[in-house]
């Protein structure tokens, strides 16, 4: 009876080491589809420069960048300023970026007690990704700040992986390591922001440039 145990233990640990894993999902995706840009307009030379930054931060400024480009702007990128480069562009807009990453309560509920094994496939565990980008856009030529253009990110995440699943082990015994597990787990889990990133850095990217492009674009037909 011990060695049926045994057995059985060791399959249902093979089960679960191979099923409890969600793919990577943002849920609110649609909330972030880039507005529409009448390229007619979108022929402006471009100074872009970013405050100190994370790495993070950075990339979605160079995908922003790259939007940009792709929407018929010329962007320098680096820009820095000064009398002399200034006389190169039209605008020059800095981008000032934050981000804060947050784990979720109901991660707990996901974890304990255990006896659902499969929990964490199922749902997945929730996060939240967070950004904001602060944009002051200057016009050179007529020697005027547009009204700064705020633009905030808010993903919501699920996604479970092995690195936090391994603890619905706890089904063999008195779910202790899934209780402990649970409350580790409402934290942020740190490796779904490079995931993240490389799933839809180009897309958040789309909507940050969409922004830009509106505010210059409006204040560019203003003057018309």
């Amino acid at each position: 009876m011990n060695k049926f145990k045994q057995q059985l233990s060791i399959f249902l640990l093979i089960v679960v080491i191979s099923g409890c894993a969600h793919p990577l999902t943002l849920k609110n995706l649609s909330n972030y589809k880039p507005i529409f840009i009448n390229s007619e307009y979108a022929n402006s030379v471009i100074g872009l420069s970013v405050a100190s930054s994370s790495p993070e931060e950075e990339r979605l400024v160079l995908a922003t960048a790259n939007s940009l480009k792709r929407d018929g702007f010329k962007v320098i990128y680096p820009f820095f300023q000064n009398e002399e480069n200034k006389k190169s562009v039209d605008f020059i807009i800095k981008i000032t970026p934050s981000s804060q990453f947050e784990g979720s309560g109901i991660n707990f509920l996901i974890n304990w007690p255990g006896f659902i094994i499969f929990a964490p496939a199922l749902f997945g565990y929730s996060y939240t990704v967070n950004f904001n980008f602060d944009v002051d856009i200057a016009d050179i030529k007529s020697n005027t700040e547009l009204p700064r253009v705020a633009i905030p990110i808010n993903l919501l995440i699920k996604h479970a992986d092995m690195n936090r699943t391994w603890t619905e082990i706890s089904w063999f015994e008195v779910s202790a390591i899934a209780f402990i597990g649970g409350i580790v787990f409402t934290g942020y889990d740190k490796s779904v922001t490079p995931m993240v990133l490389d799933s839809y850095e180009n897309k958040i990217g789309d909507y940050i440039a969409s922004k830009i492009a509106s505010a210059v674009i409006a204040n560019k037909q203003s003057k018309r």
